[in-house]
C-alpha cells in the first residue's frame, strides 16, 4: 500500500498547477444541461460505463462534469474518515478528502459550483450510513471505485475531444489540468479496486 503515500506529491503538484491555471477560467454550462446527453451502464469487466462522453469538449463542460462526482468523493470520504475500519481505507479516505476539498475550492474560485447529490449519490450515503464495520469499509471502497471511473470515462473523455487552437491557452491550461488529473484519477481506480478486492468487494 506504499503506493498511498506516494500520491501526496503528485497530489500537491497537481493543486499547485489546477490553482495556477484555472485563475484565467470563463464561465461553464451547467451540468444538469451537459449531462442530458449521457447515459449509464455496468459492465461486469469495466465497472460503470458513460456514453456521452465526447461531447465535453471545453474545460468549461469538465469542470461542470466533475463536480458532482468530486463533491460526492468528498462527502463519503469526510464520513470514512471517522468511519471507516480498515487501515488502508481509511488512510485512503483522508487523502481523498484534502484532495477534493481542494479541487472544490478551485472549481468554488471559478464560479462552479456542485449540484445536489443524485438520487444514486443520495443512495450511496445512506447505504454508508447505515453500515459498521467490514460492511462500510467495503460501501465507501465501492462508490470510491465507481466515482473514480466515473470521473476517468469523463476525464478520457474531454482529452479524446479534438484539441483547441495553441492560441486558445484557457482551452490548452484545461488540457493540461485534465491529462495532470487522469494520471491521479487511474491510480486511484487501481488502489480502490485492490482494496475492493481485499475487502471481498
Amino acid at each position: 500500500m506504499h503506493k498511498l503515500h506516494e500520491t501526496i506529491l503528485r497530489r500537491n503538484f497537481l493543486s499547485n498547477s489546477v490553482k495556477g491555471t484555472l485563475a484565467l477560467g470563463v464561465g461553464m454550462s451547467t451540468l444538469a444541461s451537459l449531462l442530458q446527453s449521457f447515459t449509464f451502464s455496468e459492465d461486469e469487466n469495466s465497472g460503470l460505463l458513460l456514453q456521452g462522453a465526447g461531447s465535453i469538449t471545453t474545460e468549461a463542460q469538465f469542470r461542470a462534469a466533475i463536480a458532482g462526482p468530486v463533491n460526492t468523493s468528498m462527502l463519503s470520504s469526510q464520513l470514512a474518515t471517522t468511519q471507516a475500519t480498515n487501515q488502508y481505507a481509511k488512510q485512503f479516505a483522508g487523502f481523498e478528502l484534502e484532495e477534493t476539498k481542494g479541487m472544490l475550492s478551485i472549481l468554488k474560485d471559478m464560479g462552479t459550483t456542485p449540484p445536489p447529490p443524485d438520487a444514486k449519490a443520495q443512495a450511496m450515503m445512506t447505504q454508508m450510513k447505515s453500515a459498521t464495520g467490514a460492511a462500510f469499509d467495503k460501501a465507501y471502497i465501492t462508490a470510491q471505485l465507481q466515482t473514480h471511473q466515473l470521473l476517468q470515462t469523463l476525464t478520457q473523455g474531454y482529452l479524446a475531444s479534438p484539441a483547441p487552437a495553441k492560441s486558445n491557452m484557457m482551452e490548452m491550461h484545461g488540457r493540461h489540468i485534465a491529462t495532470l488529473a487522469l494520471a491521479t484519477i487511474k491510480e486511484h481506480v487501481a488502489i480502490t479496486q485492490r482494496l475492493s478486492t481485499v475487502l471481498g468487494g
